[in-house]
């Protein structure tokens, strides 16, 4: 889109140059409209903004040094001439930074240059800077509008939309692609209510959203918490009760094994540890311990607070073994285990104990409350979505999704770096009556699979 308003708004440009009875010069009209032409509607603010203030300094400046060429240069003196104008280059650079306006620099000197090179020495030089400057400003003006122009559509600002992160919304390179992350900025800034579900801590997930400009808390550790990415901080805790920790620890306390206990301490997420068991799990710490929004602290957990997760690095059959003595007390004491083999270590796996009440579809039906939204849309692509899917009214899966998921939900998404951004925009924009129907769609389908 920004391709096409850029053409957009250099054809204004020339039709405003014919209705101005061919006044002007158009070419720097279009300049200008490229130029300022960005992503986003409030890049185009901050831009226009520069570019009349560097408009102005630059006219101003060209305007001087033709009067100084008009009555103290001889005509005959071409080198003197160019390099009166190389000099002020160094002083419009100058006064910009003193202005504290360093991006407008570089349109400054174009329209200085624009006045002073390309001039014919009998003009009037008033005129010919002021031509410049308000070709230069139409171009301006007219790429902010044509970047600010939305047709009027639908806004269904009652959805709340909620992606999971990993192999959803990123790729498997970790990273968002860019022309879904505009998309979704801009349907944020048109007020969509968008986030994302993540079973990693803000230390792993902050650097992977750092370009998505989120206005809601993240769902974070498999929704044990919400977290605030404005004021970093945790908004939301389910954790685990004081006397099903204990009963976890001393499963791992028998046999000798280290556990690393996640607890929000005065909005911090810290990680008690003991000594190391082997060589993966003391991997795992070297390789976060460097991590911001997480301390790691070789100590027990302090008296009087509760963890919010309890991570455990070892063996598969050791873990496999660590789980089913856990699930013979798990439901008496309100926890539930999460079991991940590790990607980079074969033979290994991760264990994670959460408080029942610390889940996804938990977490979503908070976020729900505090945002007045009405309805819930999920994208997901694994099991560990599932439950988050099955309590949405609405539910997507991505195209590479496991095929319990695409069985589960009521949409897979065509391929695509840009489906899923493509989708939110479509149930944004999309007529409330029109909304109802997938609604129930996606219900009986989900009704069918669970009979079968």
């Amino acid at each position: 889109m920004r391709i096409i308003k850029s053409a957009v708004a250099v054809f204004l440009c020339f039709v405003i140059y014919l209705l101005r009875g061919q006044h002007g010069t158009p070419f720097y009209s279009a300049i200008a409209a490229v130029l300022c032409m960005q992503p986003y509607v409030s890049g185009s603010v901050r831009v226009a903004l520069n570019r009349t203030i560097g408009t102005l300094i630059g006219g101003a400046a060209g305007m001087l040094i033709l009067l100084v060429e008009q009555n103290a240069i001889p005509p005959d003196w071409p080198l003197l001439r160019y390099l009166l104008i190389s000099v002020m280059i160094v002083v419009l650079i100058y006064i910009t930074v003193l202005v504290k306006k360093p991006t407008a620099s570089y349109i400054t000197c174009v329209v200085f240059m624009s006045i002073t090179v390309s001039h014919a020495m009998d003009v009037n030089p008033y005129l010919f800077a002021l031509d410049r400057v308000i070709d230069t400003l139409i171009g301006i003006f007219v790429s902010l509008g044509v970047n600010a122009f939305r047709l009027p559509r639908r806004r269904n600002r009652s959805l709340l939309f909620v992606s999971d992160l990993d192999g959803t919304l990123a790729g498997a390179d970790g990273k968002i692609a860019p022309a879904a992350e505009i998309r979704l900025n801009k349907l944020i800034e048109a007020g969509a209510q968008f986030t994302v579900s993540t079973g990693r801590t803000p230390a792993t997930f902050l650097p992977m959203l750092e370009g998505l400009r989120l206005k809601l808390p993240v769902i974070a550790m498999n929704g044990a918490a919400l977290y605030d990415l404005q004021a970093k901080s945790y908004l939301y805790c389910k954790t685990i009760p004081a006397d099903a920790y204990r009963r976890v620890a001393a499963v791992f306390e028998r046999r000798g094994l280290n556990l690393f206990v996640h607890a929000v301490i005065h909005d911090v997420l810290h990680v008690y540890y003991g000594p190391f068991t082997n060589p993966v799990e003391e991997a795992l710490y070297h390789a976060r311990r460097g991590l911001p929004h997480k301390h790691y602290v070789y100590s027990r957990l302090p008296e009087g607070h509760d963890p919010l997760y309890l991570l455990c690095v070892d063996t598969l059959s050791m873990v496999e073994t660590l789980r089913a003595e856990i699930a013979a007390f798990q439901e008496e004491a309100g926890v539930y285990t999460v079991v991940r083999p590790d990607a980079g270590r074969t033979g290994y796996a991760l264990l994670e104990i959460y408080a029942s009440a610390a889940t996804r579809p938990a977490a979503v039906e908070e976020l729900k409350k505090r945002t007045g939204t009405q309805a819930v849309v999920a994208f997901g692509d694994s099991e560990r979505d599932l439950a988050m899917l099955e309590a949405a009214d609405l539910s997507r899966a991505v195209a590479g999704a496991d095929e319990v998921v695409k069985e589960a939900a009521g949409k897979v998404l065509p391929t695509g770096d840009e489906a899923l951004a493509r989708e939110v925009d479509r149930l944004f924009h999309q007529s409330k009556n029109r909304r109802k129907n997938s609604t129930k769609q996606w219900k009986n389908n989900i009704g069918n699979i669970k009979k079968k």
